[in-house]
């Protein structure tokens, strides 16, 4: 799948033991999947340009983003049809174009149903479209490539751009006050107008020279072969940046996966120095502090991320593992629903909970996890 790696499971979380179960499960498929680095966004940050799409409308007539862009601004929502909040950012999405569609406006609506995008996935969609009155161009993400490539953590998600492509805002989930402050960023932004403190998103726009070489990092990680140069490229990212972010983050990953805990710490350090509120940063430092034992001081950290983006997902998986370690299954019960809830195609829900469940010596329910999650893997892949 394009934006994924194969990945060992102890070299990913160097905390995970390849126990028995885990090998029965997943060694003979070699499909384990991780995807790599960053908070609506696990690969693009506000400041940077999002990638161009070659994908399918509706119609079946392939278009790319550059062929649907608003001449001032383009909002692009990630939505299902499973999803009610799906549906409330597409109604209110949809007044908003019929208001400034001819005021340079474009919105564009990107379907991520599913991996396996059958005919009756198709007959979804288009019941939605008529249902909903939308107007805007509908696109299906057929394997969800898209959907990897900017990096969604859940849906419904939307990123707005700028008439050059670079992002200017954008929100994961569909929050009661982030929907309106969102809402009120596009009026304003289409209108001219001065735009209130609430509202407005600046992010750092890290240099050209160091966003190159950033990419070039994130290519070589796809790669496979070329993967240990990644290293390299993201060291020189912030060689030519010392403000950017992102090569941080994919350093402590790519420690991470290395299984250097400490190495990858230090990155989430400075990260979180740079952006004390960078969600990812916060999340993945807390994972370092609950695989040493330090439990209190990790979900403090979790705690303070989702103030930041409450859809992220990892967070409420990683804080559920926590609790359970302490024997306290009630309360990690609740989070590990809420994660499917947020996003139901990340295995790594399932993951954690078979590695719970495995440390608390619950062999059947671990059984069970492990499957669920392989059986989540192969639905995608």
């Amino acid at each position: 799948m394009k934006g994924f790696i194969p990945l060992k499971l102890s070299s990913r979380y160097p905390f995970f033991k390849r126990t028995t179960l885990l090998v029965t499960l997943f060694t003979c498929y070699s499909i384990f999947l991780f995807t790599p680095a960053a908070a609506t966004l696990q690969q693009l940050q506000v400041g940077m340009p999002v990638p161009d799409f070659s994908l399918k409308l509706i119609s079946g007539e392939t278009k790319t983003l550059t062929d649907v862009s608003g001449k001032k601004m383009t909002v692009i929502v990630f939505w299902s049809t499973w999803d009610k909040n799906s549906e409330k950012a597409l109604i209110r999405l949809q007044k908003q174009y019929q208001k400034y569609q001819n005021q340079g406006l474009s919105v564009v609506a990107v379907n991520c149903d599913g991996q396996n995008f059958t005919d009756a996935s198709m007959e979804k969609v288009k019941a939605s479209i008529q249902r909903l009155g939308l107007t805007f161009p509908v696109f299906i993400d057929h394997g969800l490539s898209y959907f990897h490539e900017v990096g969604i953590i859940a849906l419904p998600s939307t990123v707005i751009i700028d008439k050059d492509r670079t992002i200017t805002y954008e929100l994961s989930g569909y929050p009661l006050v982030g929907s309106e402050d969102m809402a009120d960023y596009i009026a304003a932004t289409v209108e001219g107008k001065v735009q209130t403190a609430a509202v407005v998103k600046k992010g750092y726009q890290p240099n050209k020279q160091s966003l190159r070489l950033y990419n070039m990092g994130k290519n070589t990680l796809k790669s496979g072969r070329m993967a240990d140069t990644a290293e390299m490229w993201f060291k020189k990212a912030l060689d030519a940046d010392a403000r950017f972010v992102m090569p941080h983050i994919s350093l402590g990953k790519f420690y991470l996966e290395r299984g250097d805990k400490v190495a990858a710490a230090a990155q989430f350090k400075e990260a979180i120095t740079k952006e004390p509120t960078h969600v990812i940063a916060l999340c993945e430092s807390a994972l370092i502090l609950i695989s040493d034992g330090n439990y209190s001081e990790g979900q403090a950290m979790i705690a303070q991320a989702l103030k930041t983006d409450e859809y992220y997902t990892p967070c409420y998986y990683y804080s559920a593992f926590a609790y359970g370690k302490q024997g306290k299954l009630d309360e990690a019960a609740k989070l590990f629903d809420e994660a499917e809830k947020i996003n139901p195609a990340d295995y790594n829900i399932h993951l954690f909970k078979g590695r719970m469940f495995e440390e608390l010596k619950t062999q059947p329910k671990a059984v069970e996890a492990y499957r669920k999650a392989l059986e989540t893997v192969l639905s995608i892949h």
